[in-house]
């Protein structure tokens, strides 16, 4: 579903950027419309539904205001999603200050700008016009998030065990480790990647892009033969 706004827009020649909010809530769109209205940019289209911004009605925003809920693994999928099928537009997410590593996960998602959900009203609008300007931005408490993750090379390699599907158990005996070694490593890698489970990391690696960034190493291929059986 989808709404285009006649006004104030309508009474204004020329009304770029196309900007658009998207959220499964109406209040959080209206609320999104009524602070880029008031410091007048223009929101030409209300989004309830990702699947209307490619129905032919509806104009490929220049800006699309993205009001996400809680449950972060769910909101990479779908900024993942918007950054596939709009690789022109300029994407904000809106979201709860609710995660560590939230910030940086958004912006490998494919983000280019981060509102925190309290702080709408006072930095919406300087994130909008700082997009289209080519910046990137995102809150001040999270600029220390934007930087990838430094691992050592124990991590990598323990976290390239783990995507491959690997047990703690497994990846202690092919790298002679005690298991509560592999946890400890694990438990640093996941601080560090702003995740808190082997299937969110393995998500993150696998999908947003970063895997090679992190420079994961893999098991020494002596190894490979050695593996016992997985409980």
């Amino acid at each position: 579903m989808s709404a285009n706004l006649k006004d104030p827009c309508a009474a204004r020649v020329g009304c770029p950027p196309v900007i658009a909010a998207l959220a499964d809530d109406e209040l959080a769109t209206k609320r999104i419309e009524a602070v880029l209205e008031s410091d007048g940019l223009c929101v030409e289209t209300r989004v309830l539904d990702v699947e209307d911004l490619g129905d032919g009605d509806v104009p490929t925003p220049d800006v699309l205001v993205v009001a996400f809920g809680r449950g972060i693994t769910e909101r990479d999928h779908q900024m993942r999603r918007l950054r596939k099928s709009l690789p022109n537009t300029h994407l904000i997410a809106v979201m709860p200050e609710d995660s560590r590593r939230g910030v940086r996960r958004a912006l490998e998602a494919g983000a280019d700008g981060v509102v925190f959900e309290n702080q709408v009203e006072s930095t919406l609008t300087l994130t909008v016009r700082a997009v289209l300007a080519g910046q990137t931005a995102v809150p001040a408490a999270g600029r220390h998030e934007v930087d990838r993750p430094t691992l050592s090379g124990r991590e990598k390699q323990v976290l390239g065990m783990v995507v491959m599907g690997m047990s703690n158990k497994t990846i202690a005996a092919k790298l002679f480790l005690a298991e509560s070694t592999v946890k400890c490593h694990l438990s640093s890698a996941f601080s560090k990647l702003g995740v808190r489970s082997r299937n969110e990391a393995a998500d993150l690696i696998l999908h947003s892009g970063v895997g090679l960034g992190l420079g994961l190493i893999p098991p020494p291929d002596a190894y490979a033969t050695t593996e016992g059986s997985e409980q």
